[in-house]
């Protein structure tokens, strides 16, 4: 099958996108793109594979250097259309060792060798006479091809180029290799079928292949965002002492402890979601993430993240009451009802008002510290799980967030930002939910803290709240693509 698989040489003039196309094609963030020119310096060719098989391959090349010079030579050495393409295969013997038009002998050869010819312009500039003289060439070889208008900045001449180019080529698209989506990418790969008509059967069984992936991943992402919820609100984190009674600064290192723990969880999550839709390496430059890079306990995540203050003051009552039996038996002075009441208030008032306690602490002495380490001796103080919905949602919305920017991000784009587009008064996604989707989050929720304060397993919800997060996710594409459709 790989020998027969769509095969295009990706050609042009110098900096014209081609390692861009190239790069999100085959979703390859590792190829050098650079807005100078000559960053491409010789012919390499990438696979695009779809369950460790290829599907299709790009030779990105350096362009042409001197096309018009080249032309020029085989013009003199052609007497009629005929003989074209011998005229080529001349200019290729004849160059082959020397350094004169050493890049264009090297895009010509794959494409004298039987490959398809994937010729790239930049639509922010107008045509130049070069350009002709490169696609004159390309028609010489005699090899099928198909051009693409690379949309690389706001100037846009594609309407210039299209009947130029159409003159060389039956098939001429338009694709923005800094912003493709999914979707973009898709609309591409099915033009391959009108290059070849020998292409057509394996071009579609390539994009149910591809599409099957691309759920497969998301669904592995939503693994990994559910995880980190679970982990994150079942989190309980201990400090043995010496003393006692536990000092002020104790608390203090136990609650610096807690949050570090939790704002590791997220970007260990973070680096494993960019991982699914290969993404490498956007963590390293965490400071240029804009408000996704906000710290975890931050004013601007409680402010730009989550629910309402409507809604988180429902969502907190639940997550109060989750754990206000183990509160009263950590405090000691509360009976097991007035405990359960007590924890429903608090967390209805620190949802509502965005109040910074996400936990009760607790000693050894607790029921919490016997139900969690049973037979455990010394004297420490504890800390968890987590009681403040406004915390649950915040994750759950930042993780959204960042997913869905991961998932769409094309692999040609060279800086590592992760910039959201704020809409309204808060940045994601869960603040305009129904209340039914609310209250399955709600729900799981409640039964992961409640789960986590008895000492019981929580990983069994997982596969349960993996199903939430990918139908968000789901929801969330259906209705970006419905409101780009609705858009004149």
């Amino acid at each position: 099958m790989s020998a027969d698989i769509p095969f295009f040489v990706v050609v042009g003039n110098v900096n014209q996108g081609k390692s861009s196309i190239v790069a999100t094609l085959v979703e390859d963030s590792s190829i050098p793109i650079d807005r100078m020119p000559g960053t491409t310096t010789a012919c390499t060719t990438y696979e695009f594979r779809v369950e460790g098989e290829p599907v299709f391959r790009l030779t990105d090349t350096p362009g042409f250097q001197l096309a018009r010079q080249a032309l020029d030579w085989m013009q003199k050495r052609s007497k009629s259309a005929a003989d074209h393409r011998q005229a080529v295969i001349d200019f290729v013997e004849t160059f082959g060792d020397q350094v004169e038009f050493v890049d264009e002998v090297q895009l010509l050869r794959p494409i004298l060798s039987g490959a398809s010819i994937l010729y790239v312009v930049d639509a922010s500039s107008p045509p130049q006479a070069a350009s002709e003289a490169e696609m004159e060439i390309l028609r010489w070889t005699g090899q099928a091809g198909m051009a693409l208008i690379n949309r690389t900045k706001e100037r846009d001449h594609s309407a210039a180029w299209r009947p130029i180019l159409q003159q060389f080529f039956s098939v001429v698209r338009t694709f923005d290799a800094q912003a493709a989506s999914f979707q973009d990418r898709c609309e591409l790969l099915r033009s391959f079928r009108e290059v070849r008509e020998d292409w057509r059967i394996l071009v579609d069984k390539t994009l149910t292949a591809l599409e099957k992936e691309v759920s497969a991943r998301l669904l592995r992402a939503s693994s990994v965002v559910a995880r980190l919820l679970i982990d994150a609100l079942a989190r309980t984190e201990r400090l043995r002492i010496t003393d006692d009674r536990p000092t002020a600064e104790h608390l203090e290192e136990l609650r610096r402890k807690f949050e570090d723990g939790l704002r590791e969880a997220e970007q260990k999550a973070r680096r494993e979601v960019e991982a699914v839709f290969g993404h490498q390496g956007l963590v390293s430059e965490e400071a240029e993430v804009q408000l996704l890079a906000a710290d975890l306990f931050s004013e601007e995540s409680f402010r730009f993240f989550g629910l309402t203050r409507t809604a988180l003051a429902k969502s907190g009552a639940g997550l109060g009451a989750a754990v206000g039996g183990t509160i009263d038996a950590c405090t000691g002075g509360l009976s097991f009802f007035t405990g359960l009441i007590t924890g429903a208030a608090i967390g209805a008032c620190a949802g509502y008002f965005g109040g910074t306690k996400l936990a009760s602490t607790w000693n050894q002495k607790s029921r919490m510290a016997k139900q969690l380490w049973p037979g455990e001796t010394g004297t420490y103080v504890g800390m968890g799980p987590i009681t403040n919905p406004a915390f649950a949602w915040v994750l759950l919305d930042r993780a959204l967030l960042h997913l869905g920017h991961v998932q769409a991000r094309a692999h040609a784009r060279t800086d590592r930002r992760l910039t959201p587009v704020r809409m309204g008064d808060k940045l994601g996604t869960v603040a305009d939910w129904s209340a039914d989707e609310r209250a399955s989050f709600d729900d799981l929720f409640r039964r992961i803290v409640k789960a986590a304060s008895r000492g019981g397993a929580t990983f069994g919800l997982e596969p349960e709240l993996t199903v939430l997060v990918h139908e968000s996710r789901l929801r969330k594409i259906a209705a970006d693509r419905a409101g780009r459709i609705a858009r004149p």
